[in-house]
């Protein structure tokens, strides 16, 4: 509110764009965990806030998005060209119209130790890899929104659960590719 307040008495309200991001969870319990180091959705996301004069209008936008996309928003509102290897892309879209579609998918990765987890959120799932075939976790984020339920195993999800493993393996190739061409 003081930033707010400044950016208002300075006289620069209509012409700055605010963004306002947190940082992620810190499991103080949940799931028998202490810490950051964790896949689960709340542990995962975390809270975000732009406003852009003459652009946003207070409604809250649903699609999903990463914080990679915070660079190539500001550089689309600011009329700059981003670098050609960023990964994100513009929110730009849903800051002008809160019902637009977000991504089809949102990636979150951490590292336990010499472990290496990987999750993929799309639709209402978050699928979890924690680098050995049984160690996997399908979540349907709709009916079980504190992911206590793993259903990586069931039958009926395996459709669900093979998206889930497709989608992160795209993701992985298409880094290895960006790695190998130099981008930083």
């Amino acid at each position: 509110g003081v930033i707010l307040d400044a950016v208002r008495a300075s006289g620069q309200w209509d012409n700055t764009i605010i963004v306002f991001v947190g940082d992620h969870g810190y499991n103080l319990g949940e799931h028998f965990m202490w810490g950051k180091v964790l896949l689960f959705e709340e542990s995962a996301r975390v809270p975000l806030i732009v406003r852009v004069p003459g652009v946003t209008r207070g409604a809250q936008a649903r699609g999903l998005v990463e914080m990679l996309d915070i660079f190539p928003t500001l550089a689309e509102l600011c009329s700059v060209k981003p670098p050609a290897h960023l990964q994100g892309r513009s929110l730009g879209p849903q800051l002008r119209d809160a019902s637009a579609a977000g991504k089809e998918w949102a990636y979150t990765v951490v590292r336990r130790g010499e472990t290496l987890g990987t999750a993929i959120r799309f639709d209402r799932w978050r699928y979890t890899e924690w680098g050995q075939p049984n160690l996997n976790e399908l979540y349907d984020l709709e009916s079980d929104p504190r992911e206590w339920t793993n259903l990586a195993q069931a039958p009926e999800f395996s459709a669900v659960a093979l998206r889930g493993r497709k989608l992160l393996a795209e993701v992985r190739t298409r880094a290895a590719a960006q790695k190998r061409a130099g981008a930083p």
